[in-house]
Formats: structure tokens, sequence, C-alpha cells
């Protein structure tokens, strides 16, 4: 046991650079440009599928949020918002980098995620965009009506966080805590919080396979069990927590988790946009209808992908 507390030590920590890497780099993005990306009306046009697609394929659960909120107001349009909801990955892709920097092997997997994750939201969000063209029409943006931004896991990065204005002998002073704030403040609770989060995931993995007898049993009883892993996956992808997309990834690089339980988990792993979906808009059966068929859609996908893999 002191090997296993050891080795989930040594992964977290090599993790751990990376996260906050990529944690300050969103921030930035947040900060400088997903305000002007939320009001220069991109997302409601023909290429907003592909422009939320891009935006919600960054390490993040931030643009989901403003999606959710841009469509209960009727700025975007259903399958812009499945785009974003199926291509949002949350933590996945800062730990699946982190891993791939010490395992290449970790590369493949990185790029089939991508891939298909891409292809997912790029098609249900034309598809659904074009059949409810004439039924959905997109509101005229209004500015005020919307609250201040959202960042990662739906952290305020308004003006109450970079909008102050300080004067006299202080400036200089409050001008460094206010960069602090803006920047660094949040990125560092946030590799704090999902490095507790890779730790326990990899001790309670590595408890499991060191009493299972070692990782070859217990590959051979995870592959008898693979059909069962996609509903699984989707059941954990839907919890509205960071914690989530940690499990499912770490369970993927593990190989405790098929690709297609990985693919259908994280599809539907949307951070806090499906919460703030249910919060902001007054349409339960709209919510209730998207919210079904992004579950159906992962499981479709688990299964089909599952079973290429199966038969392969």
């Amino acid at each position: 046991m002191l090997d296993v507390l050891l080795d989930s030590l040594k992964d977290t920590a090599l993790l751990v650079p990376f996260l906050l890497a990529v944690h300050l780099l969103i921030e930035l993005f947040e900060v400088k440009k997903l305000g002007s990306l939320k009001k220069s009306g991109l997302l409601a046009g023909g290429w907003a599928p592909l422009i939320g697609t891009g935006a919600a394929l960054l390490p993040q659960c931030g643009f989901s949020v403003v999606a959710s909120e841009l469509y209960s107001r009727k700025y975007i349009r259903a399958g812009t918002l499945l785009a974003v909801f199926v291509a949002t990955s949350d933590e996945a892709l800062p730990i699946l980098l982190g891993s791939a920097a010490t395992d290449p092997s970790v590369w493949p997997k990185l790029g089939m995620l991508i891939g298909i994750k891409t292809a997912m939201a790029l098609a249900v969000g034309y598809a659904v965009n074009f059949a409810l063209r004439r039924r959905a029409p997109v509101a005229e943006y209004d500015e005020e009506e919307l609250p201040h931004e959202h960042g990662c896991c739906g952290h305020s990065i308004g003006e109450e966080e970079h909008g102050r204005d300080h004067g006299g002998d202080e400036k200089k002073r409050s001008r460094a805590a206010e960069v602090f704030r803006t920047y660094f403040k949040h990125p560092i609770i946030h590799t704090l919080v999902i490095t507790a989060f890779v730790f326990a995931v990899n001790f309670v993995l590595g408890t499991i396979i060191f009493l299972a007898g070692g990782e070859e049993i217990f590959a051979d009883f995870m592959s008898r069990g693979m059909w069962l892993q996609p509903l699984l996956a989707v059941v954990i992808g839907l919890i509205p927590n960071c914690a989530s997309s940690v499990m499912i990834t770490e369970m993927f690089v593990s190989g405790a988790l098929v690709p297609g339980a990985a693919v259908a988990g994280l599809t539907v792993n949307a951070g806090l946009g499906l919460a703030v979906l249910f919060r902001e808009n007054k349409d339960i059966r709209a919510n209730l209808g998207i919210t079904l068929g992004l579950v159906a859609y992962a499981l479709a996908a688990g299964y089909i992908i599952t079973a290429i893999g199966a038969a392969a």
C-alpha cells in the first residue's frame, strides 16, 4: 500500500506544472477574449457551431456557462449550445496533456478524444441548427441584459475581479493585487483543487488494482464489463463538478475505461453548463429535450466506439 501511495503522489506531482500553466492561459483568454466573443454576434450566424466548438475545446467549462446564458436569452440556437456542451471536456485536456508529457503513449488517446469530440460537436451543432432554422430565431443582442462574464466553473471575471479603480498612494500596491486577483488567484486555487481530485482518483484506482491482484487481472475484469462502462461514464459525466471529468480521464489514462466510455462520459460533461441552463432558461421542456438528446447522443457514440473496439 505504501507503493500505491508513493506512486499516486509521484504521478500527481508530475501533472501540477502543466495544470497550472494551462489554467493561467485559460484565465488570460477568459479575461481578454471571452467577453468580446460573446458580444461579437458571431455566435448567432452560420459559423456559430464551429466557433462554439473551437472555444469549448479549450480545457475549461466557463464557455459552457456563457453558452447556457446566451441560449436562455435566445442569442444562440440549440444546435450551437449542444456543440458547446459536446466539445467541452472540462479538466480532461490538461490532465491528458500532463500525462502525455511524461508518457508518450497517451498522445494517441489525446488525439482520438479531440478528433471524435470535435466531429461530434460540429455534426450535432449544424444538424440541429438546420432543423430548427425556422422555429428558433435568434434575438438581437442586448449587452446590458447579460450578467458579468463567467470563467471556469462559474467564477466571475466581471468588474468585481478586474474593473476596480484605485488612486492615491495605494495605486501601485493595489495594481499588483488586482493583477494577482485577475490572472493568478483562480488558476492557483483551481490547480490545487484539481490536484487533490487527481491524487484521490489515482490513489483509489491504485488501491483497487492492488487489491484485485495486479494490473492484468484488473484489466481483464474491466474488459468483461466494457458494455456497462459507457452508461456508468455518462452517469458520472452528468455530475456538474470538475471531479467528474477528472475521474473519467484518470480512469481512461489508466486503462480502467474503454475509449467509448471515455467519449460518452466526456460528451455529457459540460461542467456547470447544464446546471446553469436549468437555472436560467424557463422552458423546462426545452431543457429536458437538450439534456436527454445530449445523453442519447453520448450513449450512441460510446456504444458504437466500444463495438468497433471490440471487433478490432
